[in-house]
């Protein structure tokens, strides 16, 4: 049979074709693991927990352990998502016992500027205690710019006591704070566009980062995959970010001069680190997603269970234990952990309402 050049072709694109749908298959199924689609709990954490609140996405807090107060930050993105009003608060809740809540009243700000608080870090500078926020100016829109606001924490107000605002706050998740004037903080993706945005996550390429905002300049820290949780111990020396497509958290040695971070090492913490919390120990907490595509899956359905895990890391060592884990039916969408006593405080990007759990 003689094959002519036209068969010869349709035959080349033919072979070029399955090749190509092989390797996706193959990538494909490289990518959903690497995602965590194919990850499951082995010991499912089931406590009797508390149910406190119904504030929608309350995506992240910090603790008063002297106090015994948590300032919860809470965005229904869900809301935001469909077109509908989103609404964003910070919320005081008493770790008495007694489980009370109180929204704080928020002063100072720009009426014109909406409140869409996400990352929280607490801090007691000269004898004030101030806490800082995250805002953005759109519940959807990251372009559409964003805040770090300075609250000086009185009984049942924040008092806005500084603004700062800068190009280089692009698509902020997470902060913690030096000082007054100098914020380390993540921007959890380096493009913008939802398809840009998808190749980014599915890629895992590293050009989000760590920034810092420090007298009105920022300037770039430590680019990463998908950079979130931010946190600092030893009164600044030391600055942990969890890289959310990297799977861990890093560790880096600051320079008080000139703000620099060196990385000391990256340490195991579950599929997807979420936020970190310092616990009164001085722990590391980090709340972690098990199953990106599950977390996807969450997002757009908001029966579907989304599992997650909970970390602690010994500073000292680096060591990580994994504390708990639940396929979601406890809480869905957790994004950060908080221990208190004898009891853990777990919040949620997209769920109501936070839970109080035995540990």
């Amino acid at each position: 049979m003689t094959i002519n050049s036209k068969d010869k072709n349709m035959r080349r694109w033919l072979l070029i074709g399955t090749a190509v749908i092989a390797l996706s298959g193959v990538g494909g199924a490289a990518l959903m693991s690497s995602m965590g689609a194919f990850n499951s709990i082995t010991t499912q954490y089931d406590a009797a927990c508390t149910s406190v609140g119904d504030m929608a996405g309350p995506e992240d807090l910090a603790i008063d352990y002297d106090a015994g107060v948590a300032f919860i930050s809470s965005l229904d993105r869900r809301a935001g998502m469909a077109g509908d009003i989103a609404t964003g608060a910070i919320h005081r809740l008493d770790l008495d016992g007694s489980n009370s809540l109180t929204e704080m009243n928020v002063t100072g700000l720009d009426a014109a500027v909406p409140f869409f608080p996400h990352g929280v870090d607490l801090k007691t500078i000269g004898g004030t205690q101030y806490l800082f926020a995250l805002n953005h100016r759109s519940a959807t829109d990251p372009a559409a710019g964003h805040d770090i606001f300075v609250f000086e924490v009185r009984e049942n107000t924040l008092n806005l006591v500084e603004h700062y605002q800068n190009s280089g706050i692009r698509s902020p998740n997470d902060l913690a704070a030096i000082d007054l004037n100098t914020v380390y903080f993540s921007n959890d993706r380096g493009r913008f566009g939802n398809f840009a945005n998808l190749v980014e996550m599915m890629l895992a390429q590293k050009i989000a980062d760590v920034s810092v905002y420090d007298q009105g300049e920022v300037s770039l820290s430590a680019p990463m995959a998908f950079a979130n949780g931010v946190a600092t111990i030893d009164e600044g020396k030391t600055v942990y970010a969890t890289a959310m497509r990297e799977s861990v958290l890093k560790e880096f040695k600051r320079d008080p001069v000139t703000n620099t971070l060196t990385l000391v090492r990256e340490i195991s913490v579950g599929e997807a680190p979420d936020n970190i919390s310092v616990a009164e120990d001085g722990s590391l907490w980090v709340a972690s997603h098990l199953n990106l595509m599950a977390f996807d899956g969450h997002i757009k359905d908001a029966s579907a269970l989304s599992p997650f895990q909970v970390y602690r890391v010994d500073p000292a060592t680096g060591d990580s234990k994994l504390m708990l884990e639940n396929d979601g039916s406890l809480q869905s969408s957790v994004s950060v952990a908080a221990p208190y006593k004898d009891k853990i405080l777990l919040g949620t990007a997209f769920q109501s309402g936070i839970k109080v759990c035995p540990l």
